[in-house]
């Protein structure tokens, strides 16, 4: 079995993250694709060792990332991260439990190629460039900060996300405005 892990915040998830799984998919015949949202990014880590990138919540980012994942019956949302008690979200973490699960598979990292130069700052890297195979790919032209922004702005996002992203960040807005009527925000 070949399986891909697509490890990231996904704050929130857009058409770019679509686009690079269904090639990962398709290129490198991958049996599995495991989006894995991030519970705090090790490179945006704060003095308070909380993730200082802001945005959506981890209940919201999950809500997101498993409506993508029903698009394609090979891709799985995998909240191992999200639910780590306390600190960053580590790779090597993350591949020694797939392991466990998937002990005869190969596996595979998908990264942006815009991270590939810090690699060898991650945890234990020398270990997890033997255990992973890492496919990079094109940092696409959509951006989770650009859609945090036009959410604020109240500007579309319609050209940055698929459909039901936009639907789960519209039924979020719409909770969050009737949490605030009602007083409880």
């Amino acid at each position: 079995m070949r399986i891909g892990l697509f490890g990231g915040s996904f704050n929130p998830i857009h058409s770019g993250h679509l686009g690079i799984a269904e090639k990962a998919v398709t290129d490198w015949c991958l049996d599995l694709l495991l989006f894995i949202p991030a519970k705090v990014n090790p490179f945006k880590v704060g003095a308070s060792g909380t993730d200082v990138a802001g945005g959506l919540t981890d209940a919201v980012r999950w809500d997101l990332v498993t409506r993508v994942c029903a698009l394609n019956p090979k891709f799985r949302a995998w909240d191992i991260d999200l639910k780590r008690a306390d600190g960053p979200s580590y790779a090597i973490d993350t591949v020694r439990v797939a392991q466990g699960l998937y002990p005869d598979a190969e596996l595979f990292w998908l990264i942006g190629e815009d991270n590939v130069a810090d690699l060898p700052r991650w945890k234990d890297w020398e270990t997890l460039k033997t255990l992973v195979t890492f496919i990079d790919f094109p940092r696409t032209p959509e951006s989770s900060t650009e859609i945090r922004r036009r959410l604020v702005s109240g500007e579309s996002i319609a050209d940055l996300v698929p459909p039901c992203v936009m639907e789960g960040l519209r039924l979020e807005q719409l909770s969050l405005a009737a949490a605030q009527r009602r007083g409880d925000l």
